[in-house]
């Protein structure tokens, strides 16, 4: 479905990574457990009633600035996916999720921007009360995959995703929220830190060590060609 909306100029992709708490992602093969997300893969309902996900007062109309949609060119695996893009403002749709508190998660969501116009675009996604990825003039591609890393405040978390697009619609789809394990640290570093302790040496290196170990990043994911 697409929105009788005004005329925009291109732009160039400037996206913004912001956050009260840890947003580097964690180590992907250190993810345990479930995925969290109920209907992760919008494939559950042909409307977001009954889906899991719950809109804001800021997606106005169902059919207009969001949908789930039924095409199956646009999902990034099943037949489904959802489509949203309020004009002018950010519209969300919230889940919440069952979390452990200190407890650090990886969020996993897929972005397309079938269109091509980056204009007038943007993505938000809120932990709680907390905005971990916010990436605006989004340029035209198909699904690459987003990966944020927060820690849990709370026995539960409100996981929230906002999209504006001021022509047509951005589409997500699989997202999955699962628990990141802690990273053992390998013998060698721990017995050299001890050394250092002993020397009275141990300082911010094996602390940054250690964050990089923790929050190392996965390869980059090609994008699919646009079909819109």
């Amino acid at each position: 479905m697409l929105k009788n909306r005004c005329a925009v100029r291109a732009a160039v992709a400037v996206a913004m990574v912001t956050s009260a708490s840890a947003v580097l992602a964690g180590p992907v093969e250190w993810e345990v457990g479930p995925n969290l997300v109920s209907n992760g893969g919008f494939e559950a309902t042909a409307s977001i009633a009954g889906s899991g996900w719950t809109p804001s007062p800021g997606n106005l109309v169902e059919g207009v600035d969001y949908f789930i949609d039924s095409n199956p060119a646009h999902a990034h695996t099943g037949t489904r996916s959802f489509a949203g893009g309020t004009v002018g403002r950010l519209g969300f749709i919230s889940q919440s999720i069952d979390t452990v508190v200190g407890q650090s998660y990886n969020i996993h969501l897929w972005l397309a921007n079938f269109s091509g116009v980056a204009a007038g675009t943007r993505i938000d996604v809120l932990w709680g009360a907390d905005r971990v990825y916010s990436a605006t003039d989004i340029a035209g591609f198909g699904y690459r995959e987003i990966v944020i890393d927060p820690i849990a405040t709370s026995t539960f978390m409100m996981l929230s995703i906002g999209l504006r697009d001021d022509t047509q619609t951005l589409n997500i789809d699989d997202v999955l929220v699962r628990r990141v394990q802690d990273v053992p640290e390998p013998a060698g570093s721990v017995l050299f830190g001890l050394g250092l302790a002993g020397l009275g040496l141990f300082g911010p290196g094996l602390a940054a060590f250690r964050r990089r170990l923790r929050h190392g990043g996965g390869p980059a994911h090609p994008a699919r060609p646009a079909r819109r």
